[in-house]
């Protein structure tokens, strides 16, 4: 029978969190199994069929009620358990690996981090009226399977989206203003079409499509004197025609546009498409500017949260470094979630050193001893820091409140948040 937090006495709210901690600990051979059986078995994005599927089968198999596919991702799956009518907590799971390398950014780890977590607040909801939902989130390293599980509503009724990233031993809890930054990031294939001559005998009769990228990577470089420090515009030439002798009918590049903000990335992304359209006006091309991917948002870390998290980690004993300020470098699908509800995804480490990541370092160091450990600590103090939300109703409240004011600072759409 559920209980209001404010009948719980201070014996019973020790013995929940006991009770998440031993609901947690009594998986901990299965969860480390099901994560091995991940790292051995790497699967990268959109072909995560045996992962996603462990993962879903796991949880039903502990009383999750599942749905696979969901968003039409063939490889994304909803799992939810039900403790009556009260706040909805979330807890993501990745498990999409690296081309040519394996689980060299540990996703397998991140896969039973959530899943724990939600095992253990599954195992407070006899006591606590909420509701827990672990989501399989495929493909972070390439489409990004949360912009799509976004777009589809599956975020539309929780209140607290949570997960874990294994790092080094510089990993940190995003606990304060300016930590927990990721850049907001657009995937651009640009293509230039023109017609093609011989380059000695005619070449006044075609259209150089590849002089067309040449100007647009010269403009590119000529905009990055003019951008502020947060920017990042790469790409590669993917297509520059078949042989010397031939006027390139055909050329294209793949471009990523990253910025602090989402609303600074669309200027940027603007700019580029000008400098696209010149470079088709100099060159008498045809061009086609194509978003090749939904976009990631920057991340709004709600420090709030975060500060839970890492209570609970340190009272667990896995301490780390504070955080400090710092600008974002990466980018990550969770950004589109961190728009949606309020979130954090926390840092921990799995190595006892600094090492380049998406490295064989870290293939090893995901399948160690030090990895299991740290995610099993992780798992169960993002599933207390889920008890605290549904204990404690002016906590909620606070996360909720932060979570509206950080995204009216970004400009964000109306219509977006919490329910």
């Amino acid at each position: 029978m559920t209980q209001s937090a404010s009948t719980l006495s201070s014996a019973n709210v020790i013995d929940l969190r006991e009770t998440v901690i031993a609901a947690i600990e009594s998986h901990r051979d299965a969860l480390i199994t099901l994560s091995k059986e991940i790292h051995a078995n790497p699967e990268i994005a959109m072909q995560e069929i045996r992962a996603s599927r462990a993962c879903a089968d796991f949880l039903e198999a502990r009383g999750f009620a599942v749905e696979k596919p969901v968003s039409g991702l063939e490889t994304a799956f909803r799992a939810t358990a039900s403790g009556g009518a009260g706040p909805s907590i979330a807890y993501l799971s990745e498990y999409d690996a690296l081309p040519g390398l394996g689980h060299g950014c540990g996703h397998n780890l991140i896969a039973i981090a959530g899943i724990g977590a939600g095992l253990g607040l599954k195992a407070a909801l006899g006591s606590l009226a909420g509701n827990v939902t672990v989501f399989g989130t495929p493909a972070e390293e390439a489409i990004g399977g949360k912009a799509y599980m976004v777009e589809a509503g599956l975020f539309a009724t929780i209140d607290a989206a949570m997960g874990a990233h294994p790092g080094t031993s510089e990993a940190v809890v995003p606990t304060v203003e300016g930590s927990g930054q990721a850049l907001a990031c657009q995937g651009l294939r640009i293509e230039f079409r023109g017609n093609a001559a011989h380059a000695a005998a005619d070449p006044y009769n075609g259209v150089n499509a590849l002089n067309a990228i040449v100007e647009l990577f010269n403009g590119i470089n000529a905009l990055r004197q003019h951008v502020r420090s947060d920017a990042r515009i790469h790409g590669i030439i993917t297509d520059g025609g078949t042989a010397p002798n031939v006027v390139p009918a055909f050329a294209a590049g793949d471009f990523l546009v990253r910025a602090q903000t989402m609303t600074y990335m669309n200027e940027l992304v603007a700019k580029v498409r000008r400098i696209a359209e010149g470079a088709a006006l100099i060159t008498g091309a045809e061009l086609s500017f194509i978003f090749s991917e939904k976009p990631s948002y920057d991340m709004i870390t709600n420090h709030l949260l975060a500060r839970r998290v890492k209570f609970h980690l340190d009272d667990l004993g896995l301490q780390m470094a504070e955080a400090r300020a710092e600008e974002g470098s990466g980018s990550t699908d969770w950004g589109n979630v961190s728009y949606e509800v309020p979130s954090v995804e926390t840092g921990f480490p799995i190595l006892d050193r600094v090492c380049t990541w998406h490295s064989e370092d870290v293939v090893a160091a995901a399948d160690s001893a030090l990895g299991y450990d740290n995610t099993m600590t992780v798992a169960k103090a993002m599933a207390l820091a889920g008890v605290d939300l549904l204990l404690d109703p002016e906590l909620l409240t606070e996360v909720r409140r932060s979570f509206e004011a950080t995204r009216a600072e970004r400009g964000a759409p109306v219509g977006l948040g919490p329910r």
